[in-house]
């Protein structure tokens, strides 16, 4: 989905909390799909969403008694929620895809640094970032992976493949 249909859809989305037939699950569950869509499952904008809730608490009560409703406030923070979504995309030097893309590279970067050895994270790097030629650098790859034990390489696949933002992906 490119930047501008992505936007458009967010404010689509601002829109509805204004309709008298507002459903609150109804709402999340949908723009959830579509946060996922923009900006891959696990972002930490869908977490938001979903932490949004009619269930009266005491500091809910506390914090709009006197200034208004809570539902007005959970349609507040909902709004400001995907205004701050849009801000994103809009300021995002990226083109079509690139947010999702970030997302994997995100889940890959993370289970490297969960597995390998901080010299051999660094290592890494170094290849990638030194190594322009893709012939190159693909052995480069190829040699360091070789140099790692089976236990951290098990560790690395097993990261990204029992990740929560796979589930389903395969």
């Amino acid at each position: 989905m490119d930047k501008k249909k992505a936007i458009q859809l967010l404010r689509e989305f601002i829109v509805r909390l204004d309709r008298e037939d507002f459903n609150l699950e109804a709402w999340k569950n949908s723009v959830t799909l579509i946060l996922e869509n923009i900006f891959g499952a696990g972002a930490p904008v869908i977490g938001k969403i979903q932490e949004l809730s009619y269930h009266m608490s005491s500091w809910a009560l506390r914090d709009t008694l006197g200034k208004s409703s809570w539902e007005e406030q959970i349609h507040r923070n909902a709004r400001e929620i995907l205004e701050t979504a849009i801000l994103e995309l809009e300021i995002a030097d990226t083109d079509e895809g690139n947010t999702k893309e970030n997302a994997v590279f995100g889940l890959i970067r993370e289970a490297l640094e969960n597995e390998l050895k901080g010299s051999q994270y660094k290592t890494l790097k170094a290849i990638l970032k030194e190594n322009k030629d893709p012939s190159t650098r693909k052995d480069k790859v190829r040699e360091f992976i070789r140099s790692l034990d089976q236990e951290t390489l098990q560790g690395i696949l097993v990261s990204l493949l029992s990740d929560k933002r796979m589930s389903g992906k395969l």
